[in-house]
């Protein structure tokens, strides 16, 4: 596991925040959730799909055969029981030792749908379609799963832990987009500027990174 949350926490400032807070109240709206219950976990006649994926430069397949997993505590209000902004306490399997998919996800700026492996907001296969954030933004603050691409360092498959990271500047996107490794985006991050670092998540995905 990276960091801890309390070190990477500098990346998100005030006027990041409200920035996120006005853009998904403009792109996709805010909802507020049921409590959920502890665990989530519908392997069992879950849809099958692919995304796409970015790993050393390239442009690979991963493939999702089971549903996710987010499970409780941490606390989530969102239906899905996924949760931002706290490391999870509990993984899919005993271990550890799991890969990280980085999520990347654009705010505040147009990107290129061209360049976003999921582009529909609370849609992607075999992802939550709700995220709580209210350790981001406040009580009660619950979203749509917001549009974004995929990065990872190893052509792994099986679970694989969720770290997101948020891209405010159009140029920095597009140099991540173009660059489609993670060692870009590590180094936009010690520059600090139109990025921010790594957030934990709850959540896991389950995929297989095809070639």
């Amino acid at each position: 596991m990276v960091q801890s949350f309390q070190v990477r926490q500098r990346w998100l400032g005030a006027g990041l925040l409200v920035a996120f807070v006005a853009t998904l109240a403009l792109g996709i709206g805010m909802a507020l959730a049921s409590p959920a219950v502890a665990g989530h976990n519908s392997a069992a006649g879950a849809a099958k799909g692919t995304t796409g994926g970015w790993l050393d430069g390239r442009e690979v397949t991963f493939f999702y055969p089971k549903d996710f997993f987010c499970s409780q505590p941490p606390s989530s209000d969102a239906a899905s029981g996924c949760e931002v902004g706290a490391e999870p306490e509990r993984a899919p399997r005993p271990g550890g030792g799991l890969p990280v998919l980085y999520v990347m996800t654009p705010f505040g700026i147009n990107v290129d749908a061209g360049t976003l492996q999921c582009p529909t907001s609370g849609e992607c296969i075999n992802h939550p379609g709700d995220l709580d954030v209210s350790r981001l933004l406040g009580p009660g603050a619950v979203i749509p799963l917001p549009p974004h691409s995929h990065i990872v360092d190893v052509a792994k498959g099986g679970w694989w832990e969720i770290e997101v990271i948020l891209v405010t500047d159009e140029e920095v996107w597009n140099e991540i987009a173009q660059a489609k490794d993670l060692a870009t985006v590590r180094a936009l991050q010690d520059a600090g500027v139109g990025i921010t670092g790594d957030i934990p998540t709850n959540l896991f995905l389950f995929f297989n990174v095809q070639n």
